[in-house]
């Protein structure tokens, strides 16, 4: 028994042997090449390829073939990600860059805006400024004169303006001094003259005078309403003209 035991030896090797030579001649790089990795995206989308068309390929004990192709779909997955996070990345800082520039336009347009505000408030100013003094220095409007001194409490000493201002507000408090002497003097002549008795009339020359002077009486004792002398017609309708009572 031992010797034919012995006897099948060597056919025995032969075949693992030869099974041993036809595995390596079978081997066709791919999962060394899967242990090395990809570089980059595509060349693991590549090798994800190659995995399903050795899935395909295979007929029988899959289970190297398929597990190659899960290896290598964990890899494009990866990578995937990898490339999704970049892209996720670039797309905030390109968003992040568009809403600081939007908000930097808006500043500047805003900054703008208020200089232009600022401008016309200023240019409004400087306009009834000139009224005031107009109104003031010429007419001695109070209520212009006051706008002159409220500028002149709120400005610098130095302020070229100031002394301008000043001027005119002196001669509007000029004319409104003068006016209101004006007008005290007026109210003293009115009282002293209501206060005052009146002159006594001098009585009239002759004597007094009819009622009827200057009129036309008629025979019915009316006064004629259109005569103021005796003329033709007078008292046509009341009885001709008669002498007066």
């Amino acid at each position: 028994m031992l010797r034919r035991s012995v006897s099948w030896l060597p056919f025995v090797l032969l075949l693992a042997g030869c099974a041993h030579r036809d595995g390596a001649r079978n081997d066709d790089g791919f999962r060394a090449r899967l242990a090395r990795g990809c570089r980059s995206e595509p060349d693991c989308l590549v090798l994800q390829l190659e995995a399903k068309a050795r899935v395909d390929r295979c007929a029988s004990s899959c289970e190297e073939a398929e597990a190659a192709l899960r290896a290598s779909s964990a890899l494009v997955a990866r990578y995937r990600r990898q490339r999704e996070a970049r892209q996720a990345q670039i797309e905030a800082r390109r968003q992040a860059g568009e809403a600081a520039e939007a908000e930097r336009r808006r500043a500047e347009l805003e900054a703008a805006e208020d200089a232009r505000r600022r401008e016309e408030a200023a240019h409004a100013a400087e306009l009834e400024l000139a009224a005031s003094e107009l109104a003031c220095a010429q007419r001695g409007d109070t209520a212009a004169c006051d706008a002159l001194l409220r500028y002149l409490a709120g400005v610098a000493p130095l302020d070229p303006r100031a002394a301008q201002v000043r001027a005119s507000h002196e001669e509007g408090q000029r004319l409104i001094a003068e006016r209101e002497a004006l007008r005290a003097a007026g109210e003293s002549r009115a009282q002293e003259a209501a206060e005052a008795p009146a002159p006594a009339r001098p009585p009239r020359a002759g004597g007094p005078r009819p009622a009827s002077e200057g009129r036309i009486c008629c025979c019915d004792g009316t006064l004629s309403p259109t005569c103021t002398y005796v003329k033709r017609g007078c008292c046509s309708h009341h009885g001709g003209v008669c002498a007066c009572p």
